[in-house]
């Protein structure tokens, strides 16, 4: 396993936990019926574009690794 291998197997980790607690986060407003509240929307956004760049770092940190792993890195 190379250094950048194994750096992007503990991001993988790092950003799948983020995922989870940023989902939870916003299950948790939901479930609360802040979603409802105009003084939470903004903040309802923002979770929601949190968990969205977390699951695109996540998917191109994936896709980088799959990538050096079939020799086909830069």
């Amino acid at each position: 396993m190379t250094d950048q291998d194994a750096v992007l197997k503990e991001m993988l980790k790092h950003l799948e936990e983020a995922a989870r607690r940023i989902g939870g986060s916003r299950h948790l407003m939901r479930e609360h019926a802040l979603v409802d509240e105009p003084t939470y929307l903004r903040l309802l956004a923002l979770v929601s574009e949190a968990l969205d760049m977390t699951e695109t770092a996540r998917r191109e940190a994936r896709r980088l690794r799959e990538a050096g792993s079939s020799g086909t890195s830069r």
